[in-house]
């Protein structure tokens, strides 16, 4: 006979998996990602996807089910969220799916799975015992604990599910018109993007404060005093906030450890945990100061972004603030790992690496642009590096110098210039 508690389990079975039913035909939009993911679908190895609270983590996995439905049979996959049942077993889940289709699953969609304890250990037993492909998704990183690494080597491949790029935002606005043609259209848009932070939710709303509230309250303030806490033993919570909201107010800010534990009243240990406490809920993005080698790189200074495009832009207009906030969006949209800045203060934004070569980036998104003063740190690391070509980020320039090409914000983050950032090959020469 099944208890309440499976009767509700079954329920939620059967409400959550409605693809049964053949009029089942959710409109998902499209996510870059998906595209990355694909490849690895066939293959045995368990796939995870981490991301921020909202950013699209359960749409993601019903865009993978949905494409899986073209070939699979509807009583073979499996999703269920942990969302109400953090105690229960995942053996209890396939067996309960099991009472109803008389079978075990091909596919396996385990959705907030960081909510069980243990998961990974669990996880694997499943994977090695039956022929089941599973996916997983966390609204943290999956793997912050050294032993949920060693317990799924070369089990698993995690993805990372973003907020919105711009292009992305597009997409989901409808918006299929030729950017070069619509200018003023597109910089409308580009303005509501940046205030939503590319949470897919908020693309139809343009109410400041109703924004406002559900990233500070939904989002936030979910993960400093639910998300966090949960996993590690935090004193003061609020502490996370008010160092969040240092980062907020000044994004790419270079954070020295001394002297902000003195202005908080901090242990330097305290607040190096707090960082990366943030840095584990997705909430903040770690970039090192660039050397060739990783471990100095590792210790020298370090800037602290965002991982979404600042919300404090909604009350905030002046043109430096608004560059910053730019700055943190390439950061975010390129993965940046590293910036470069001298004792001498000789700065650059962003150096992107590949082939074992630097790539200089700088931003300088306002009006004028001096070309001796705003790209001299460029062009001392060029110098440094023996480099022949960096590029910057502009608000409306494009300019092809011998050594530096000015690319517009739009024409970067759209991929519409025809530059060499999309050639990465051509960069090592």
């Amino acid at each position: 006979m099944l208890t309440m508690t499976n009767e509700k389990l079954l329920q939620a079975i059967r409400e959550t998996n409605p693809w049964r039913d053949s009029t089942w035909n959710v409109e998902i939009q499209d996510r870059s990602i998906f595209d990355e993911i694909t490849p690895y679908i066939n293959l045995k190895q368990i796939i995870a996807i981490s991301g921020l609270r909202r950013v699209g983590k359960t749409f993601l996995l019903f865009h993978i089910i949905k494409n899986l439905l073209k070939t699979t049979q509807p009583e073979n996959i499996l999703y269920f969220s942990f969302d109400d049942f953090e105690n229960i077993e995942i053996t209890t889940v396939l067996d309960a799916y099991a009472a109803i289709h008389k079978k075990m699953p091909e596919y396996l969609f385990l959705d907030e799975v960081q909510k069980i304890e243990n998961w990974s250990e669990k996880i694997k037993r499943i994977y090695d015992i039956h022929k089941i492909k599973i996916f997983v998704s966390g609204s943290e990183s999956l793997f912050v604990r050294k032993k949920t690494k060693e317990t799924l080597a070369g089990r698993i491949f995690e993805f990372h599910l973003k907020p919105l790029s711009f292009k992305e935002y597009l997409i989901f606005k409808g918006f299929h018109k030729n950017p070069a043609m619509y200018r003023k259209e597109l910089l409308i848009l580009f303005d509501h993007y940046l205030l939503t932070a590319g949470f897919p939710e908020l693309i139809s709303i343009h109410d400041k404060l109703i924004i406002r509230k559900y990233i500070k309250e939904i989002v936030m303030e979910k993960v400093i005093f639910t998300d966090i806490p949960k996993m590690f033993k935090i004193e003061d919570p609020s502490l996370l906030k008010t160092i969040l909201d240092i980062i907020t107010d000044s994004p790419g800010l270079i954070i020295e450890l001394d002297n902000l534990s003195r202005e908080l009243g901090l242990a330097r240990q305290t607040l190096s945990k707090y960082l990366y406490y943030l840095e584990v809920a997705q909430l903040v993005k770690k970039v090192y100061n660039y050397s060739k080698n990783r471990s100095t790189s590792e210790k020298k200074l370090k800037k602290y972004y965002l991982t979404f495009p600042c919300t404090c832009l909604i009350f905030k207009e002046d043109e430096s603030y608004l560059s910053k906030v730019i700055e943190n969006l390439i950061v975010i949209s390129t993965n940046a790992d590293y910036f470069w800045r001298t004792p001498q203060k000789d700065e650059v934004d962003i150096i992107l690496e590949e082939y074992n070569k630097p790539i200089p980036i700088e931003v300088k998104y306002s009006s004028k642009i001096n070309m001796q003063t705003d790209l001299a740190g460029v062009r001392k690391f060029m110098e440094k590096y023996a480099l022949k070509k960096a590029f910057v980020i502009t608000k409306e320039t494009s300019k092809d110098l011998e050594d530096i090409k000015l690319i517009p914000l739009l024409d970067f983050l759209l991929g519409v210039s025809k530059n060499e950032l999309s050639n990465p090959k051509a960069l090592a020469n």
